[in-house]
């Protein structure tokens, strides 16, 4: 799929995304596209150079939102009156990944990167420890070098990628330091070094990532963490049967825990209900992950459209829920299914504390809402769609989107079709978080269990068009 694009020649491009010059960057944009480039790679590329110089790390993982999101945007259906290749659709997510990179291009123009010795498994023959020991140790210790090195250690080893990832992910499953952002750094890394295929640029994303693992002092963990850890550190409370489990998975049992989730529960009792579901229940952990992100998801209805920056904050929730929830379509290992626990707990801990200022009457009605959608043809409902977003008809929107789904289109264009509104926003003001949201909605959504589908979830439709159209607009991509 990148092979092409992975050997595009750029220079043009970055030239114009280090001198900062807009227009230039439209224009190489624009070039590239119509030469039937696929936007999602070359964004994993900018992505990758964007790294060095982002040790903040918001730049990095909105352009990996951005690859994900021009992805879905390959099945929008091409107009029927223009002969452009089907790429162009994207140059208003392309020109904003490129915006948002340009700073962090720059930064790591001039970045020095010696990379380390990297830390073998082979080290610990004769030794009592296993690689999750060392591992766990050098983030509780805010060792980032060592961090680095067993990264660098498991990549060097040749093995598949997903141990490189079920070893990450298993070091950060019950910790919770800087509001749970180790775990989104770490899906959206991934997410960008799949854009690009893995391949020769991994140790500069690992490089990237390290420092983000750690449990700094100056961004303290959880009140709740220490208890979801002695919680899974009990033998009685062991999940490990759920490796060997051969019944078909009953993942209806898995419901009812979003509404502990939501309520003043402790985390023991949180933690408690999951073990049920799991246990006695026998839902699989991708259902479990589900509803714990329909959770996060409910807590974000609640919050009036008024409030923006309450918005932009409760959005965490969704964003740490829905990267658990990505990483059991990744890997299976019992190591990660830890992180269960840590999601619930997290979501029901920002319930608690947001609870004074949401409003349950925010949610969305669901009626349709009279009007012609767009009509039946696909491409014509996205035009619509598009048309009411950039104009904050956020119900009609969500009426044309409500039509377009009933007919059977395909879901993936629909959210790459909100994220083309959602590019229009100025990343320097909301930290690339609309772009983040219209990613993580459109996983939860695309992704929930198709046993679970009498469920509600248009709630994450409606989180996706809110992120979309309620942000501070950007001249220049609007008028792309």
């Amino acid at each position: 799929m990148a092979a092409v694009e992975l050997r595009v020649d750029l220079s043009t491009l970055i030239d114009a995304v280090v001198s900062g010059d807009n227009t230039r960057i439209v224009s190489s944009a624009r070039a590239l596209l119509e030469q039937d480039r696929n936007a999602d790679v070359l964004i994993g590329r900018i992505g990758v150079l964007a790294s060095k110089g982002d040790p903040e790390g918001h730049v990095t993982i909105t352009l990996a939102a951005a690859a994900m999101l021009a992805r879905a945007l390959r099945v929008r259906p091409a107009p029927l009156d223009t002969e452009l290749p089907p790429q162009i659709r994207t140059l208003p997510l392309f020109v904003r990944a490129l915006i948002t990179a340009a700073p962090a291009v720059r930064n790591g123009q001039n970045a020095r990167y010696e990379k380390p010795k990297a830390f073998f498994p082979s080290e610990l023959l004769d030794t009592n420890e296993s690689v999750n020991d060392v591992m766990n140790r050098a983030i509780t210790e805010n060792d980032v070098s060592l961090t680095e090195r067993i990264l660098l250690g498991l990549y060097g080893t040749g093995a598949d990628y997903r141990t490189l990832q079920v070893r990450t992910y298993e070091a950060i499953a019950t910790n919770f330091g800087n509001g749970g952002h180790p775990l989104i750094y770490t899906q959206r890394g991934f997410q960008l070094l799949d854009a690009v295929e893995w391949g020769n640029e991994t140790p500069t994303m690992l490089h990237w990532l390290a420092p983000h693992l750690t449990l700094q002092p100056q961004k303290p963990e959880a009140d709740w963490a220490p208890v979801v850890r002695n919680y899974i550190a009990e033998p009685k409370h062991s999940i490990a049967s759920l490796r060997t489990r051969l019944s078909a998975p009953k993942n209806a049992s898995a419901l009812p825990l979003q509404q502990i989730i939501l309520s003043d529960a402790d985390t023991t009792r949180v933690c408690e209900n999951v073990y049920d579901v799991l246990i006695k229940g026998e839902a699989s952990p991708r259902a479990v992950a589900a509803v714990i992100s329909l959770a996060a998801a409910t807590i974000l209805q609640q919050i009036g459209d008024e409030d923006r920056d309450l918005f932009i904050r409760a959005s965490h929730g969704l964003l740490y829920a829905s990267a658990a929830h990505n990483v059991f379509r990744q890997v299976q290992d019992e190591e990660v299914y830890n992180l269960l626990f840590t999601a619930a707990s997290y979501v029901n801990s920002l319930y608690k504390e947001l609870a004074s200022q949401t409003n349950p009457s925010t949610l969305p009605q669901t009626e349709a809402h009279a009007g012609t959608g767009g009509g039946l043809i696909a491409v014509s409902q996205l035009e619509t769609l598009e048309s009411q977003l950039q104009d904050k008809d956020l119900r009609g929107a969500f009426s044309t989107a409500q039509r377009y789904l009933r007919l059977g289109h395909d879901p993936r264009a629909l959210f790459g079709t909100i994220s083309l509104v959602a590019a229009m926003n100025d990343t320097t003001i909301d930290q690339g978080h609309s772009l983040q949201i219209v990613q993580a909605a459109s996983d939860e959504f695309i992704s929930w269990p198709k046993d679970l589908a009498s469920t509600h979830i248009e709630g994450y439709l409606h989180i996706a068009l809110r992120a979309a159209a309620l942000g501070k607009r950007d001249g220049l991509i609007s008028q792309l």
